[in-house]
């Protein structure tokens, strides 16, 4: 180029080399997960190194978490009335169960006509009044506090309804016996229990017993640990075995309480006289929690994904990768990692017994198509899965 002050001469710079970027596979993961996962697919395996219908191995126990535990070491003030510590792959979940004693609105005896026909009303809606449920409350541990996330509440919904409706717990096992404590005429304190009573202790029921009934209600803490995947097999599994270990404690009154009655003014209008009860448990007796064993199930959960073809590896057979003809979805059994997790929209999930009867179906279509094929394979598979989960109790 030529100026009328001096002259400027451009040379042509070096040539330059393009390399290409490489990830390591965690790293890739993170990144693009899709294109992660539609590799390892490819290959015939997912990123968890596991084959297409395998699941994690698991491992359950009480922890020694429960005072009634063989294992607890501070069964004085432990109120864990029930427990499990379940691991599967790196995922750890801890469930504590404990109770509170309610008292019943309806009176033992003498419903009047409006409570009888709200009775009826009620058992013509089915049979959900015949069974009770555990209220859980889900924690996944990521290093922060704070008000429960979205995930942590819908969660602990589900496993609230799926217990109820399962049929799991009969209401008649939630009720409390309870029992009088008197003292004998040889100055003897003991506690006397309608199911334990002799001949000579009837008439002590039968007199002191109170005209009103209490029952127990059960609440479930939920702990995640390293979270990897869906959380909602690991919760009710985990959720199962610790109501098959739980214990109730006996509750008691005094004999002196049981006559025991109070005024109770309004604005000094009128006065009423009621009843009032000091419940108290018993620490040395207790009686196990009777489920329903015919309603008593285990999850298991499936995704269906695509395998996307331009994302293949295309290579030799001998080194056992997958030969993709046109579109093709596969069935993923124990989604697990987060590539699995937001990748797969398509999803089943299906808590059943050994056996093979049902108590939850849950089937979501997230683009793949879920064919009847698949949601057999997938019957078959929950099926060995639960088989396999209830050796472990």
């Amino acid at each position: 180029m030529n100026h009328n002050e001096d002259t400027i001469q451009y040379t042509m710079a070096d040539t330059i080399e393009v390399h290409p970027v490489t990830f390591p596979p965690e790293v890739l993961a993170r990144i693009s997960p899709d294109l992660s996962l539609q590799r390892h697919l490819s290959l015939g395996i997912r990123p968890c190194l596991r084959s297409f219908e395998e699941f994690r191995s698991v491992h359950s126990s009480d922890g020694g978490l429960s005072r009634y535990s063989k294992g607890c070491k501070d069964s004085e003030s432990n109120n864990i009335l029930g427990s499990n510590v379940l691991r599967s792959g790196k995922t750890f979940v801890v469930t504590s169960i404990t109770a509170g004693i309610i008292e019943e609105t309806v009176p033992v005896s003498g419903l009047d006509e409006g409570e009888e026909r709200l009775l009826e009303l009620t058992r013509d809606r089915g049979s959900l009044d015949r069974y009770g449920s555990v209220y859980p409350v889900v924690e996944v541990e990521r290093g922060r506090v704070g008000a429960p996330t979205d995930e942590e509440m819908i969660l602990s919904q589900k496993l609230h309804d799926c217990v109820l409706h399962s049929g799991i717990i009969p209401k008649t096992s939630l009720a409390v016996n309870v029992g009088i404590r008197a003292t004998g005429p040889d100055g003897k304190v003991s506690v006397l229990y309608p199911d334990q009573q002799t001949d000579a202790d009837d008439e002590a029921i039968r007199n002191f017993r109170p005209k009103r009934r209490w029952s127990y209600v059960l609440y479930a803490k939920i702990q995640v640990f390293s979270r990897s995947g869906p959380l909602f097999d690991m919760c009710w599994n985990s959720l199962m075995y610790a109501l098959q270990s739980t214990q109730l404690p006996r509750a008691f009154i005094d004999e002196r309480a049981t006559d025991l009655k109070i005024p109770v003014r309004t604005r000094g209008r009128s006065a009423t006289i009621r009843e009032t009860y000091d419940i108290l448990c018993d620490a040395a007796s207790n009686v196990p929690l009777v489920l329903n064993p015919g309603n008593l199930g285990y999850s298991s959960s499936f995704g269906v994904i695509d395998l996307d073809p331009e994302a293949q590896l295309h290579g030799d057979e001998d080194h056992g990768e997958m030969q993709v003809d046109g579109p093709q979805s596969v069935l993923l059994a124990d989604l697990e990692s987060e590539a699995e997790e937001t990748s797969v929209l398509s999803t089943v999930s299906i808590v059943t017994d050994s056996a093979g009867r049902f108590k939850n179906v849950s089937i979501v279509g997230g683009g793949s198509k879920v064919t009847p094929e698949m949601i057999r394979r997938s019957v078959a598979l929950a099926k060995a899965r639960a088989a396999d989960l209830a050796s472990h109790v």
